[in-house]
């Protein structure tokens, strides 16, 4: 059987979504007839997921395995903003700690798999460092607003090949074949506001392979701010139909539905999650039900910061 290699880079905060992120992996692998090798780089805090992980996984698929790396984060002192902790930079030490895999699937902790994933997998990687779905600051006025920030030069002339970052597929080979990891650590001590994020996209800049939006639906986005995507060119009709009507990942940036049961798309999380008896215990729905989020100053403010900061 096919084996798809995937990792995901968390901390102790993300020790319960992660468990329904890797199980709703695991379970989409399966119906594609393959099989899963998931890596957890995570903080030693955040190692005492190992036993549950390991359970999810298994009861899913016998032929799929679990490799957990607990290390100690070396951008512990990296800047944190927008709520994202420095946990968020792990992935940047991906190419050292896995020297012999050639490419690897990342997916940020706030993720739901409902698709097929083969042919994302199966991508044409020949002298891409990664491939990836554009994100939200490709939009005129989010590129406008965000080219505001003083190391936005460093990115001039790339409106419209910038990327999300929360789903990616890392050419771990090339990208240590152009001897990139000193230039992301280098990086990863300034305060650069989308983190993690802005140095792939400093850094790969010509070597990134666009990916269709299905692969990173963002849960924050209403359709009707995607459909700028194609009013503006940055993606087909098609791209966008398929995204809206059958995305094959949700990305919870933003709130995050075991939190806010409302939560734009949250139902499709909660619909998997209850469905899963391993899982259905993990998260207080009553809770999440309860909570609808922020002031409404509050959310005026935040929607403000989304539209001209360009969202996650």
């Amino acid at each position: 059987m096919e084996r798809l290699k995937a990792v995901f880079c968390f901390d102790e905060n993300l020790i319960a979504p992660v468990q329904a992120a890797a199980a709703s992996l695991v379970d989409s692998c399966v119906r594609d007839s393959l099989s899963c090798e998931i890596h957890c780089v995570c903080t030693k805090e955040a190692g005492s997921v190992e036993t549950q992980l390991l359970q999810a996984v298994s009861a899913r698929d016998a032929q799929s395995t679990l490799v957990m790396h607990c290390i100690e984060n070396p951008y512990e002192s990296s800047y944190e903003v927008r709520g994202i902790s420095t946990g968020t930079y792990l992935r940047l030490a991906l190419p050292e700690l896995l020297p012999e895999t050639d490419r690897i699937l990342y997916m940020d902790a706030d993720i739901l798999v409902r698709g097929s994933l083969r042919q994302l997998w199966e991508t044409p990687m020949e002298g891409m460092a990664l491939a990836a779905v554009k994100g939200a600051v490709n939009l005129s006025d989010k590129w406008e607003w965000n080219s505001r920030r003083e190391y936005w030069h460093l990115l001039e002339g790339e409106r419209g090949n910038y990327i999300n970052a929360g789903v990616t597929l890392l050419h771990l080979e090339e990208i240590r074949r152009r001897g990139l990891k000193n230039t992301w650590d280098a990086l990863a001590r300034q305060k650069l506001y989308y983190q993690d994020q802005d140095i792939l996209n400093i850094t790969c800049k010509g070597a990134i392979h666009y990916l269709p939006l299905k692969y990173n639906r963002l849960a924050y986005m209403p359709e009707e701010e995607y459909h700028r995507f194609v009013e503006e060119g940055l993606c087909t009709q098609e791209e966008y139909r398929q995204a809206m009507e059958s995305p094959v990942i949700v990305h919870y940036a933003g709130d995050k539905p075991w939190k806010r049961y409302d939560t734009n798309l949250g139902s499709l999380w909660w619909e998997y999650v209850s469905s899963q008896p391993d899982l259905a215990g993990l998260f207080d729905e009553e809770k999440a039900r309860r909570y609808h989020g922020p002031s409404l100053a509050s959310r005026a403010v935040r929607k403000v910061r989304r539209i001209f900061g360009g969202g996650e």
